[in-house]
This record gives structure tokens, sequence and C-alpha cells, in this order.
């Protein structure tokens, strides 16, 4: 039971705190578009991908028999030390993902900046240079766990590697926009961890 509403607790977690960011660029008169940083055909099924995956982690935590109603299951009951794992994997994808949103705050944008924008080394941004991107690992493997399907396994590993794309794209994109103070940050910081 208490793994249980850890899961829901940590599974929730992204959502809320998502809404709120949203929340806070839509009352500054900012919104959360920016323009895509690979060609969209990919960037927005990546995106809504892992939005997808993030989402479903919610009713997957309130129901152990939620993954009944994926494809693909490879296994029919999810063990408590599955759980447990997931549990630790979407521990870690919080500890990166909301620091990150907090030191992004409102210029936080999915795709490129449209407006001013600030390189972001302080926070979270000293261990990693992609903390929310990296954060995506750590949630997909959670989901995974608690919905052992290898469609789960395919749309998870879909978008971190398209997010990868995404990321040497705007690594180019930062390294234009603030030249030599990019150069330093990158190498004094890892892409992911």
């Amino acid at each position: 039971m208490l793994i249980q509403l850890g899961l829901i607790f940590l599974s929730g977690f992204p959502l809320l705190s998502t809404a709120l960011l949203a929340y806070q660029l839509l009352r500054n008169g900012q919104g959360a578009m920016g323009v895509p940083s690979i060609t969209a055909w990919l960037f927005y099924p990546a995106k809504l991908t892992a939005g997808v995956l993030l989402f479903i982690l919610f009713p997957a935590s309130l129901s152990a028999t939620f993954f009944d109603y994926f494809p693909w299951l490879i296994q029919h009951e999810v063990p408590e030390v599955q759980q447990l794992l997931s549990l630790i994997f979407l521990l870690a994808g919080n500890l990166l993902l909301i620091p990150a949103y907090y030191t992004m705050s409102i210029f936080t944008r999915v795709g490129l900046p449209t407006k001013d924008h600030a390189l972001q080394t302080n926070g979270i941004y000293r261990i990693s240079r992609n903390p929310m991107y990296t954060s995506f690992f750590f949630f997909f493997t959670a989901c995974f766990l608690l919905i052992p399907s290898l469609l789960v396994a395919a749309l998870g590993l879909f978008s971190l590697i398209i997010h990868h794309f995404i990321i040497l794209s705007e690594e180019k994109f930062m390294a234009s926009s603030f030249s030599s103070e990019y150069q330093t940050y990158q190498n004094q910081t890892a892409r992911y961890l």
C-alpha cells in the first residue's frame, strides 16, 4: 500500500508541476510553444509521445490492472519489487524535472525560444545541461516497469532517440546564441548526467 501511495504521488507530481508551469507562462502573457528544433514531423510526435507516457503513469499507479489494457504485454502482473523500482525511477525523474522547471521558469519552451532567452547554468543545470530530457529516461523506465508492454517500450525508445536529436539541434542553437559562454558551460557540464 505504501509503494502504491508513493507511485500515485510521484507519478502525479510531474503532471501537477507541468500544469503549474503552464499556468505561470500564461499568466505572464507568454506561450509555452517555441520553434521546432528539428523537422516538425519528428519533433511533435516525440513531444506528444513523451506527454502520453508521462500522463499514463498516473492511472497506471492507481490500478494494478491498468496495464492489462495495453497490447504486447511481456508479463501479466507487476510484482512489488518491480513497483518499488518504478518508484525509485519516478523519484529520480522528479529530482531532475522539478528543479529544472524551477530554474528555467518563464524561459521554458517546447522548442527553440522565439523571444529573449537566458543561458541557465545554475541549480540542476550545474549537473546536467538537459535535466528535463534526462528525466524522460527515468519516467519512461518507470512507465515500462508499471506497464510491461512492448508498445510502451517502443514508444519510450522512439521518444528518447528523437529527443537526443532535438538536444543536438538545441546545442547548435545555444552555441550560436551564447558562443564562448555556452562552450565553457558545455565543457564543464555533462549533456545528460
